[in-house]
């Protein structure tokens, strides 16, 4: 029999790390990050299996209530990430979790469960699995994850890359540019180009303080890479390890300085960063096939692969996660610190 509760954040971390498709974006943590900097409530099902007379942990499914102001709700595994969804031992118990997420959206409310995985939902594949009623079921494959292995030293790594690459690096060095790996005491450069970025590409900006929690809860999990020139910080990137994996969620270079090629440097840390901890894989995070985000990564060696997002909708409703947008054509010409006071509020209800 299987049952659905739990409340011990260690149990539920030691599931996510001893199961190969745990990422950081599974951890209980996320539960603390997100209520605390946006306030959105959390809901972490579980499945437990009894196992030589006691009840083990075979399952979990982390979701958060999003409720934007005047559309419909949704559960989501997780918003702001790039994937997290169910991560269970057997398709049994996926399916388990997935009613019992379908049963929390109606106490709730909620009209659609969107769960993105980066692997697949194997009881979706089962021709005798039958939809529940009354909800309808989309995958979206727009986005794919980019990863690439690492070699065991960064010489290894240097010499493994385009020559493009390795002079386009060396010419951020020329220009004067510099890198440097830390923690939360980098914090506000990391936000000062992170920032600026976002207001220039037209997207609301994260609060600071959600990813100061971010550095908070994951501690020496977490680093800030900073590349710095004589004019002061021209890129950063907040990385996550789990396992032997080094993630990139979040990374941005100043346009204004983008002939200095100090994004290029910033990348090269990042790899380098990873192979000097001893890790086997650089994770890139997601991106639009095609688009210009994802040529700039495979130039690296990242690898694609495909990443689903899966919606079940209550009928009659319906809900395409492309609609959504972080692009606000208007944000691109405000003031700067305009932007950065008054982006959070909108970005709490973007859940890209």
């Amino acid at each position: 029999m299987l049952t659905c509760s739990c409340n011990s954040p260690s149990l539920w971390d030691s599931h996510v790390t001893s199961m190969t498709g745990g990422t950081p974006f599974h951890l209980w943590r996320w539960r603390k990050i997100i209520e605390k900097s946006y306030g959105h409530p959390a809901y972490f099902l579980s499945a437990h299996q009894e196992s030589g007379g006691q009840p083990a942990l075979a399952g979990i499914l982390p979701l958060v209530s999003f409720s934007p102001p005047g559309k419909e709700s949704r559960l989501i595994s997780l918003p702001f990430l790039d994937f997290s969804g169910i991560l269970a031992d057997t398709p049994a118990i996926e399916q388990f979790l997935l009613a019992e997420a379908l049963t929390l959206a109606e106490k709730i409310g909620a009209v659609h469960l969107e769960l993105r995985q980066d692997h697949p939902l194997s009881f979706l594949q089962d021709t005798n699995f039958t939809m529940p009623h009354p909800y309808g079921h989309q995958a979206h494959g727009f986005k794919v994850g980019l990863r690439r292995p690492l070699p065991g030293s960064s010489e290894e790594l240097w010499q493994s890359l385009a020559a493009k690459v390795r002079n386009q690096v060396r010419k951020a060095r020329h220009c004067r540019c510099r890198d440097r790996v830390g923690g939360p005491e980098l914090l506000a450069q990391f936000y000062a180009v992170f920032s600026e970025n976002m207001r220039d590409l037209g997207s609301p900006v994260h609060a600071r303080s959600f990813f100061a929690e971010i550095l908070h809860q994951f501690g020496n999990q977490a680093a800030i890479i900073l590349v710095e020139g004589d004019e002061g910080p021209l890129a950063a990137a907040l990385v996550l390890q789990l396992g032997d994996t080094l993630y990139n969620p979040w990374a941005s270079s100043l346009r204004a300085f983008r002939p200095l090629c100090p994004n290029m440097l910033l990348y090269w840390r990042m790899l380098a960063y990873g192979c000097e901890q001893g890790l086997g894989f650089f994770d890139f995070g997601r991106s639009t096939p095609g688009a210009p985000t994802h040529r700039f990564k495979t130039q690296w060696g990242a690898e694609p692969r495909p990443l689903s997002w899966h919606i079940f909708s209550r009928k009659p409703h319906r809900w395409n996660p492309q609609c959504e947008t972080l692009v606000l054509e208007p944000w691109k010409g405000l003031d700067l610190r305009l932007s950065r006071a008054t982006g959070p509020a909108l970005r709490r209800w973007i859940s890209l």
